[in-house]
C-alpha cells in the first residue's frame, strides 16, 4: 500500500461504522468516525482529511449538507464517497455530480476497500 490516508467516516449506524472503521484501520488508514452531518462539518473545519465516506441519511438529516459545507470551505477539499441505501443514484442525479463516487448499500467490504484504494496517494 502507498501512503495511509486520514479518512472521515460519517455513518450513524453504529454496527456499520465499527465494521468500516475496523476494515480500513486494518488496511493502515486512520479513520475518524462521526454520526451526524453537524459533527462531520465540525471535523472538516478543524482538521484535514484525505477522503470522506459519507452516508446520505444521517441522524440529523441529509448528508449532502456536508458536501455543501465542503464546497464553501476554503482550502483543500477531500474527495467524497456518498454511501446510500436509497436505491441507485444515477450519474445524472445532481447529488452524484457533487461527489467523487456513489457506493450503494449494502456493499461488500472488499468493494469498499477497492474504492478507497482508488484515492490512495
Amino acid at each position: 500500500m502507498k501512503d495511509p490516508m486520514r479518512i472521515l467516516l460519517a455513518e450513524d449506524e453504529r454496527t456499520i461504522s465499527r465494521l468500516i472503521k475496523q476494515v480500513l484501520a486494518n488496511a493502515g488508514h486512520e479513520v475518524v468516525g462521526v454520526q451526524s452531518a453537524s459533527e462531520a462539518v465540525d471535523h472538516l473545519e478543524q482538521s484535514a482529511f484525505d477522503l470522506v465516506l459519507l452516508d446520505l441519511n444521517l441522524a440529523d438529516g441529509d448528508g449532502m449538507r456536508v458536501v455543501t459545507a465542503l464546497e464553501n470551505h476554503v482550502g483543500p477539499k477531500p474527495p467524497v464517497v456518498l454511501m446510500t441505501g436509497e436505491g441507485s443514484i444515477g450519474a445524472d442525479d445532481p447529488r452524484a455530480q457533487r461527489v467523487a463516487r456513489v457506493l450503494a448499500k449494502p456493499f461488500e467490504l472488499d468493494e469498499l476497500e477497492a474504492l478507497v484504494r482508488l484515492f490512495v496517494a
